[in-house]
């Protein structure tokens, strides 16, 4: 029987991969992998690994989750390390749950291994700090997907109210999300911050406020994978960050490419 590790790959710098990540994916057998992860981190693999993609577009999956589920265990029953690589941390947003459920009824062992999620990960490189001892006291993270339900009840106007909110998957969902928090009172100027890629050199962020923030993202025609950051802590940022002042940033070859990374 072999063992599946359900691993999180950072929101895509290559230096935010863990250790831990790094030796799983040096000696996995089989890595299935998101759309989200880094491709570089497929070098990192040993040649006879068998590489399984699975990644997820709005509206094309080129796996179903059930299918996603059903490898697992197929390959989790055979001898070796099976490593289940995901974008940014695989508890949030990263249906690990599903996975586990079907892992613990095959009686298979796994592990899971942290990544830096996306709001930690996207936020610093953009130089937004999602806490500020002046602004926010909390940080919510939210996404407008949740099966079964449209979140016409939810209460968002709590997540912005002396904090921060992070909506992750939200770009389609981006009227909605400035509906329900309009509606639940929350000021049309509130600022609001659009990253776009983050932490990868072809990172791109659109700063407004509730009310400009559409149409700043059709001017800029923003695409997924996005993260869309709600509150004050985004008008204390610098309109240009650390990340984005690199003398290489928005090249394609960027430093965070370097070969030294693999060693």
């Amino acid at each position: 029987m072999g063992k599946v590790y359900l691993v999180g790959a950072g929101p895509g710098d290559p230096e935010l991969l863990t250790l831990k990540a790094m030796r799983l994916l040096k000696t996995a057998d089989v890595v299935i992998y998101d759309r989200l992860c880094n491709p570089l981190f497929l070098h990192l693999t040993k040649r006879t690994a068998k590489l399984i993609y699975c990644g997820k577009k709005p509206y094309h999956h080129a796996m179903k989750q059930e299918k996603i589920n059903e490898a697992l265990v197929e390959y989790g029953k055979s001898e070796g390390e099976i490593v289940r690589l995901k974008g940014g941390d695989p508890s949030i947003f990263g249906r690990v749950r599903e996975e586990i459920d079907c892992l613990e009824r095959a009686k298979l062992p796994y592990e899971i291994v942290p990544g830096i999620t996306a709001a930690s990960g996207a936020a610093a490189y953009a130089g937004v700090t999602l806490t500020d001892r002046e602004s926010s006291s909390h940080v919510t993270l939210s996404t407008a997907h949740r099966k079964g339900d449209h979140g016409e009840s939810e209460q968002m106007a709590g997540f912005t109210k002396h904090g921060t909110a992070c909506f992750y998957m939200g770009m389609e969902n981006l009227p909605f999300i400035k509906k329900k928090l309009l509606e639940q009172a929350v000021a049309l100027d509130l600022p609001v911050a659009i990253i776009s890629w983050g932490s990868y050199g072809r990172q791109k962020k659109i700063v407004g406020t509730l009310s400009s923030i559409e149409q700043l993202v059709e001017q800029a025609d923003l695409i997924n994978p996005a993260l869309i950051i709600a509150g004050d802590v985004v008008s204390r940022a610098p309109a240009e960050s650390w990340f984005e002042k690199l003398p290489l940033f928005g090249k394609k070859n960027s430093i965070y490419h370097r070969k030294t990374f693999f060693f």
